[in-house]
């Protein structure tokens, strides 16, 4: 599998994982609102020709390390087609990646349980990417509930995912961001740049 096609596959695979939580049951208020982390330190790496991505329908904006690329995702589901853009760059000599997608799901809001999405994120996510989950913590950001879990591949035990989900229940949209280390290093400082830099709109 090529490096930047890893990416892909795990947004799939979260994409996925989402389209068969939908029940009566009414939209879970979310948690407080989420006090971003990003710090004055991380600023340095923003300031060294980091790019500012905005969303096409301006829901968004992230910062990435350089210009990325883009690719549109389509997947049928029992809601029928559902369509997401995939943004992301990739570092190939550190083998390092991150990628940002949101989607927005053709339900009524009162029709949709966020913390059943959740959990269907995290469990597929892991099973279609043949990842066992390291860890889980649950988030929120913007008054968004969310999750950030890590993955590690079962197939490249070197390779590791983490995972940052919210929905904006009033959508539901789905935000997904992800930061992808071939050597199982996610403690590095543009990673965490990447993260805290996003603001949805």
């Amino acid at each position: 599998m090529k490096s930047s096609l890893v990416v892909i596959f795990y947004s799939i695979a979260t994409i996925l994982s989402f389209t068969s939580n939908f029940n009566a049951i009414a939209v879970i208020h979310p948690p407080p609102k989420y006090s971003s982390e990003f710090t004055d330190t991380n600023t340095i790496y923003l300031a060294n020709n980091w790019y500012k991505y905005t969303a096409k329908d301006d829901t968004y904006t992230v910062f990435f390390p350089g210009q990325p690329e883009e690719e549109n995702l389509s997947v049928d589901t029992s809601l029928g087609k559902l369509n997401a853009l995939l943004v992301f760059y990739q570092y190939p000599e550190k083998q390092r990646f991150f990628s940002v997608s949101s989607i927005k799901y053709p339900v009524d809001s009162s029709e949709y349980n966020v913390e059943k999405g959740l959990n269907g994120a995290r469990d597929g996510a892991a099973t279609n990417s043949n990842s066992i989950i390291i860890s889980e913590k649950k988030i929120s950001y913007q008054e968004f509930p969310g999750r950030e879990i890590i993955l590690q591949s079962k197939v490249k035990p070197n390779l590791r995912l983490l995972l940052r989900i919210f929905i904006d229940p009033s959508g539901p949209t789905l935000y997904s961001l992800q930061v992808v280390a071939e050597d199982g290093n996610l403690d590095f400082p543009e990673a965490k740049a990447f993260l805290d830099s996003f603001i949805p709109n």
